[in-house]
């Protein structure tokens, strides 16, 4: 397979420029690559929260900035994952049920 990705952080190429085979199975299709990418978002930022709690020097700050951080933290970090969720997805996809290209090679 060839690139999926155009433009980071989410613009998805149509298709696969090497073979051909579409990207787009069916409306609403990288519903499971955004899922990914939360759980793996969360995966990160939840432990490093928990850990930030532990700081003596967090308890002085107050709760809408240190909600404001932990937002600040989250978004880029969902952004970063996004690619590589939504190129796991199609992978896990196209591996448990594999579609034909559309066209043969290009």
């Amino acid at each position: 397979m060839g690139p999926v990705i155009d433009r980071w952080p989410n613009k998805i190429l149509p298709s696969c420029p090497a073979c051909g085979l579409s990207y787009f199975r069916e409306s609403g299709y990288y519903i499971g690559g955004m899922i990914i990418t939360y759980a793996l978002t969360l995966a990160v930022a939840v432990p490093i929260f928990l850990l930030s709690l532990l700081l003596p020097d967090f308890k002085n700050i107050s709760d809408y900035f240190r909600f404001a951080v932990w937002v600040a933290f989250a978004i880029p970090l969902s952004l970063f994952f996004m690619p590589y969720c939504y190129s796991l997805w199609l992978s896990l996809d196209y591996w448990v049920e594999p579609w034909k290209p559309e066209k043969p090679g290009i």
